[in-house]
């Protein structure tokens, strides 16, 4: 871990320690996030060819638990962020991989869902593919970063073949998608936890 990474981390720790007691009234909270843009700490894991860090789990993790110190619903988001953007630096289309490694697109998984008894690996949401197009249909229980991530990885039962899931990437702007209602918990208010509906959404 270079001196570098440490110090950039540190200097955006006091933003998350100010926006705190905001987050855990509920508001999201933009404007560490907004520092963890600009620092770089949101391009962590993406690959140095698309103008990320190219560092691995092990920063990542550094991160997340350096901020879960000063806000816990930032880290929340952030450590959704770096789980979503592992799977997108893998089989995802270069252009979100480059707004990601810029700062630019905030994503998260959209795995937990109502009915399948916490076994997120175990999705009951399914995609029909007719002539090329693929159409999705189902919900999730918990998405983090609901109403702000520009995109969410979304697992569905298997496309194809005998793998327990499909992973999709899934514009938050797409038609048919459906944030259905606001999270009230008792902690981690911030983190703008919310049920996902999708309807018919075309990918």
């Amino acid at each position: 871990m270079s001196f570098e990474f440490s110090k950039v981390l540190e200097s955006v720790a006091p933003i998350a320690a100010s926006n705190a007691a905001a987050a855990d009234r509920g508001e999201f909270p933009k404007a560490t996030l907004d520092a963890l843009a600009a620092s770089g700490l949101l391009g962590l894991v993406s690959a140095t060819s698309v103008g990320g860090k190219g560092l691995g789990l092990a920063e990542a993790a550094t991160v997340v638990e350096r901020l879960a110190r000063e806000c816990g619903s930032t880290a929340m988001i952030v450590c959704m962020h770096y789980a979503a953007t592992v799977v997108i630096e893998q089989h995802g289309p270069e252009d979100v991989r480059r707004a990601i490694a810029a700062g630019k697109h905030l994503s998260t998984l959209a795995f937990s869902e109502p009915g399948s008894r916490s076994q997120f690996w175990a999705s009951l949401n399914t995609v029909n593919v007719e002539g090329g197009q693929a159409r999705l249909t189902g919900k999730k229980s918990f998405v983090t970063s609901a109403h702000h991530a520009d995109s969410y990885v979304w697992s569905t039962k298997p496309a194809a073949g005998a793998e327990l899931s499909t992973l999709w990437l899934v514009p938050r702007s797409s038609a048919g998608l459906r944030i259905d209602g606001a999270f009230d918990g008792l902690g981690l208010r911030g983190n703008d936890s919310a049920p996902v509906v999708a309807e018919d959404v075309r990918l």
